[in-house]
């Protein structure tokens, strides 16, 4: 029997008229706002097979905006497949003073993805020099595949900017191994996304994610937010649920 494959993607936030400061920097999208808030969101809902089942909005979903962190799952196919980190390499941590405690350590490439390091990824895009940055953006054709901002900040309400529905596509392309990338280094970017039970976690820590699962579901995402150009607060959660019958995907 054919496996049924539903993506959910992409659920965007943006707090435009929210202090930024109030908001945790790599958590997931905050369940309400302050009454000032101007909140513009985003939802897709796509089934391989089927075709797109939800757009709500469908202005919102067209609009680019800094990926953040979640810039780190196209980073990291980059980083192996150009082979600049091995997949259990350790990076050094320097001792700097760093906005998270799970910063405050030596990390992996899991282990940085998981904990959304931004030390971490910074080491990585000075290994891989701009010009691969731009050509790696330009072959997974990630949102406007613009690197021209800073070397350790285009993906951090620089330069680089995507839409919901671009998110869609790179993410469906992911986890249907459609990249012009090795099946075995998606394989592996998609294991280090898988969540513990119950949960996602992040820079933050670990935040309750308790959907109504059957027995043997895996979960798998990653957390992104910061603030764009224009000054507005953007959260993201990108996400893939694997059941026995179905896949799914999101982003928030």
């Amino acid at each position: 029997m054919t496996r049924a494959i539903r993506l959910f993607c992409c659920l965007a936030l943006f707090l435009a008229a929210m202090p930024t400061s109030s908001l945790p920097i790599a958590g997931p999208a905050p369940a309400q706002t302050t009454a000032s808030a101007t909140v513009k969101s985003c939802f897709l809902l796509f089934e391989l097979g089927v075709g797109e089942l939800r757009r709500d909005p469908s202005d919102a979903c067209a609009t680019r905006i800094t990926p953040a962190s979640t810039f780190k799952v196209p980073h990291a196919l980059a980083a192996l497949d150009a082979g600049v980190v091995g997949p259990n390499e350790l990076l050094r941590y320097d001792g700097t003073g760093q906005g998270f405690e799970s910063w405050r350590q030596d990390h992996t490439l899991a282990s940085a993805l998981r904990h959304s390091v931004v030390w971490y990824f910074q080491q990585v895009a000075q290994r891989l020099g701009r010009e691969r940055e731009t050509a790696y953006l330009r072959r997974l054709a990630y949102g406007n595949m613009d690197a021209s901002g800073g070397l350790t900040t285009f993906w951090l309400g620089g330069s680089l900017q995507v839409a919901p529905e671009e998110q869609q596509d790179f993410w469906v392309k992911l986890y249907t191994n459609r990249l012009p990338i090795a099946k075995s280094t998606i394989d592996s970017v998609k294991a280090m996304l898988v969540q513990p039970d119950g949960v996602v976690v992040n820079a933050a820590g670990a935040h309750p994610f308790d959907g109504p699962w059957a027995a043997g579901t895996i979960v798998s995402a990653k957390t992104g937010s910061g603030t764009d150009q224009s000054g507005s607060a953007v959260r993201w959660l990108v996400g893939h649920v694997n059941r026995a019958d179905r896949m799914s995907l999101s982003v928030v």
